[in-house]
């Protein structure tokens, strides 16, 4: 009997013992295995620890407790720098040159003399203007010698067809895009050499002397007018040839003639009938505007022509006639 009591005791203390053990144990606990680590997130939610030590959307401090700049990767914004720059391009019969303003887009750090002359190669946007170089002419490297800006082009330039206008308007056209960034003079160079000549026509031993810039028209001022009959010298905008006058003959247009000066002979075929000269508003190289008007006085022939032409600086002999025939309506 005895011993029965003391198996009961037994029973009891244990099963005290257990509820007291089981009270102190979290539900999960119970069910986690003894021999697994349990790991508590210390992170908040969307934090993200990265390799040096920050969390995302955070700015990496220096030691003196600023944003260090060194690791934050530019934007594409902070890499193109824009440029307003003037280039300067000939009409498509070669006879005047334009200025035109135009944005350009530099690597940062670049050159932006070299990217300005880039742009001029690939020519102009606008429809009544042409380019003078081939696309596959590289412009090797752009650099100031004593106040001289020194313009190195490849092989290729050589192989252009440019003509004696072509080849000064080229010349030209290089200087003047030189000048806005502050050089006078600009040297021509073929892979890094000067030579006597660069297609044959014009003179490139020495620095090519840049002209005024208002002395080129922009090419939203360019004449709308339209040109009849042409040369070098002259651009008519009337009479169109081989229409009909009657009592007078008025000839307008433009003249790039030395000091401006025209002269004109009216003629029928047998008899000269009028003759004389005019003043262009400019000389050359510029175009300058003229009219002139021819009273037909006593004119008996139904045709007739108006010859514009001017004097040789060099001998004084009679040069770029341009002759003009008109149907005489009596």
């Amino acid at each position: 009997m005895k011993r029965i009591w003391t198996l009961l005791l037994i029973l009891l203390v244990s099963i005290v013992i257990f509820t007291a053990c089981g009270r102190n144990v979290e539900p999960d606990q119970m069910n986690q295995p003894h021999d697994e680590e349990i790991n508590t997130p210390s992170e908040e939610p969307g934090e993200v620890e990265e390799q040096d030590g920050r969390t995302n959307g955070e700015e990496q401090l220096n030691d003196e407790g600023a944003v260090d700049e060194s690791n934050l990767s530019p934007t594409p914004d902070e890499k193109d720098e824009t440029h307003q720059v003037v280039l300067y391009f000939p009409d498509h019969d070669l006879m005047s040159t334009y200025r035109v303003e135009k944005e350009i887009v530099v690597r940062k750090g670049e050159d932006v003399t070299k990217a300005a002359l880039e742009n001029w190669i690939k020519g102009p946007d606008h429809e009544e203007l042409t380019g003078l170089i081939d696309s596959d002419v590289i412009i090797e490297y752009v650099e100031e010698v004593d106040g001289i800006a020194h313009v190195s082009f490849s092989k290729e330039i050589q192989e252009s067809n440019l003509g004696s206008s072509g080849e000064l308007m080229f010349a030209e056209q290089i200087a003047m895009i030189m000048q806005q960034f502050g050089f006078d003079r600009t040297q021509i160079l073929v892979e890094g050499r000067v030579g006597e000549t660069l297609l044959g026509h014009l003179y490139t031993g020495d620095p090519i002397e840049a002209n005024d810039p208002e002395s080129y028209l922009w090419v939203d001022e360019k004449d709308s007018r339209e040109i009849v009959l042409q040369n070098v010298a002259f651009r008519i905008f009337e009479p169109t040839p081989n229409s009909e006058v009657k009592d007078r003959i008025v000839v307008s247009g433009l003249a790039r003639v030395f000091e401006g000066t025209i002269l004109y002979e009216f003629e029928d075929g047998h008899y000269m009938l009028d003759e004389g000269f005019t003043t262009a508003a400019s000389g050359a190289p510029e175009w300058g505007e003229f009219e002139i008007i021819i009273e037909l006085d006593e004119v008996t022939s139904n045709s007739g022509r108006v010859i514009l032409f001017e004097e040789s600086a060099k001998d004084g002999s009679r040069i770029n006639e341009l002759k003009i025939p008109v149907k005489i309506k009596n």
